[in-house]
């Protein structure tokens, strides 16, 4: 009952919308987001006139699983349709999926998952071709008028909506898509290695600056005595520019990189804010690498000449009360000093390269033993979960490509663009294909791997002859099997789902409004 009470408030607001937006939009809106396997999904959408449209379900890898609508007839203004979840008369499997409703050559998408327990996403969403997205519960708010027009930001009612979520899920302002090799609109998974590459060898923004050290204050309006809204990192961190005015100021966007002794304390929160236009100069990063660093995975993706290259395990920044600028910045930065050793109390991180200020990407860190060996057992065990003070704690072991953070500093150049996505609740983990396969030895293993030859098993057992499916980990002869450390085979599924449930109504990097000190 409170779902249909929620989808009625929908209606309510998509009518108040139709009434205000330009004429010419095509707008939709499911109720709710997340719904278990077999219960309904409300979908409503709004045809600016009486015509024929198309309505597909498509899966994480793009590929269409169910048609609802095809060629139907649609009326002007108000259209109501239920879902089930299945297709072609199956019920379609537990995940994320997109909603693509077509009407001649304006798209629109929607973002749902079907769950297969309880804990479904129960505010109610509308998104319109114009690709703004409204939480209705909130606010009231009017579709059609840009408020930058003129700027690369605007959307005309032929574009299409992107099918997953991008850096700029908190904007405003949504960047056009055709502005390619942009990071603000580069979708935030690893299915399109041409786009992610492109993104990550094309020019950034940067603010211009004495030291790396250096921040600059983002301005509520343009003015220098206006209140700061967020502060970004002199020479290493972009904005993404919506507006250049006549004034002299631009209008930006950005995460905030707030520590723990800047002058705006408003911990990687994504703020919109004028700056002097001539503090900005583009700067071209190195373009025989690039990296990604994911929160939701836990994850650096090392691209290399236009492919996904290699995966280490990482360790992001883990806020508390006392230290909500422990949360490790997201955003786009270049790789600006070589610091090699770091020190926080008697851990030692090394190999370190500074891409953010206090932010730096090193070795997972040691302690010194007795005898002067290190001792990784602290923090080791930590990878693939948030556990640092805010730099990138990075894999020290040797991966199946030979590759880890001494690897790195090895190899990338100063300049190097590195990319940290958010992980915004709704980015949801995939399941691994239930045919990979996995290794393990024969000979007491205790341990699956990625590899038959994984850099992290004595060389008289390899390579490992012990093959099985990904979808026979659960099977009773393998389930105390653990995950390698060093060549990094796929979670578990339990472990994949527990995540999923945390991600689908929260983002784990996004700082409590009680803990926001905002100035």
């Amino acid at each position: 009952m409170r779902q249909k009470l929620s989808f009625l408030l929908v209606l309510i607001i998509l009518l108040l919308i139709t009434s205000v937006s330009s004429e010419g939009y095509l707008s939709m809106s499911v109720s709710p987001t997340g719904f278990k396997q077999g219960d309904s999904l409300y979908i409503y959408f709004i045809a600016p006139k009486m015509g024929n449209a198309d309505l597909t379900v498509i899966d994480s890898n793009g590929v269409i699983c169910a048609t609802l609508l095809s060629d139907a007839t649609v009326s002007e203004g108000a259209n109501e349709f239920t879902w089930d979840g299945t297709g072609d008369g199956r019920m379609l499997a537990a995940g994320a999926y997109v909603l693509q409703l077509t009407m001649g050559d304006m798209s629109v998408n929607m973002d749902v998952a079907i769950l297969p327990v309880a804990g479904v996403i129960a505010t109610p969403s509308i998104q319109t071709a114009d690709g703004l997205t409204h939480e209705t519960e909130e606010e009231t708010v009017e579709i059609g008028e840009n408020p930058i027009a003129g700027t690369e930001t605007v959307f005309n009612e032929n574009q299409t909506i992107g099918t997953s979520m991008t850096p700029a899920y908190k904007s405003s302002y949504i960047p056009n898509p055709a502005h390619e090799a942009c990071y603000w609109c580069t979708p935030m998974n690893l299915h399109d290695e041409a786009a992610i590459w492109a993104m990550l060898i094309a020019p950034i923004t940067i603010v211009k600056g004495d030291n790396p050290d250096a921040q600059v204050i983002l301005r509520e309006e343009p003015s220098d005595d206006a209140k700061g809204v967020g502060v970004v990192t002199c020479l290493s961190q972009s904005v993404h520019v919506l507006e250049t005015r006549d004034d002299g100021w631009s209008l930006v966007e950005s995460y905030s990189s707030s520590f723990h002794d800047s002058k705006v304390k408003a911990w990687n929160l994504f703020v919109t804010g004028y700056i002097p236009s001539n503090k900005l100069a583009q700067k071209t990063p190195a373009q025989d690498y690039g990296l990604v660093v994911d929160k939701l995975t836990q994850e650096l993706y090392l691209f290399k000449d236009g492919h996904l290259f290699s995966t280490l395990q990482v360790s992001t920044g883990l806020f508390n009360d006392k230290q909500p600028y422990n949360e490790t910045r997201s955003g786009e930065f270049l790789t600006i000093s070589r610091t090699g050793d770091i020190r926080s109390d008697n851990l030692i991180g090394s190999f370190a390269l500074r891409f953010n200020s206090g932010d730096l990407l090193h070795e997972v860190p040691h302690v010194k033993n007795a005898d002067g060996t290190k001792n990784f057992g602290y923090t080791e065990p930590k990878l693939g979960t948030r556990a640092s003070h805010g730099c990138i704690r990075t894999q020290r072991l040797k991966n199946a490509e030979g590759v880890n953070m001494g690897w790195l500093w090895n190899n990338l150049s100063l300049y190097t663009k590195i990319v940290i996505w958010e992980d915004y609740a709704g980015r949801l983990m995939e399941s691994p294909d239930p045919s990979t396969p996995l290794y393990f030895n024969t000979d007491g293993g205790t341990s699956y791997h990625s590899t038959p030859n994984c850099n992290g098993v004595r060389n008289k057992y390899l390579p490992l002859t012990g093959v099985l499916a990904y979808g026979e980990l659960e099977d009773a002869k393998y389930k105390d099997l653990k995950r390698c450390p060093s060549c990094n085979p796929p979670r578990r599924i339990a472990e994949i789902e527990e995540i999923n449930k945390i991600h689908e109504t929260q983002s784990p990097g996004e700082i409590p409004q009680h803990l926001r000190q905002d100035k």
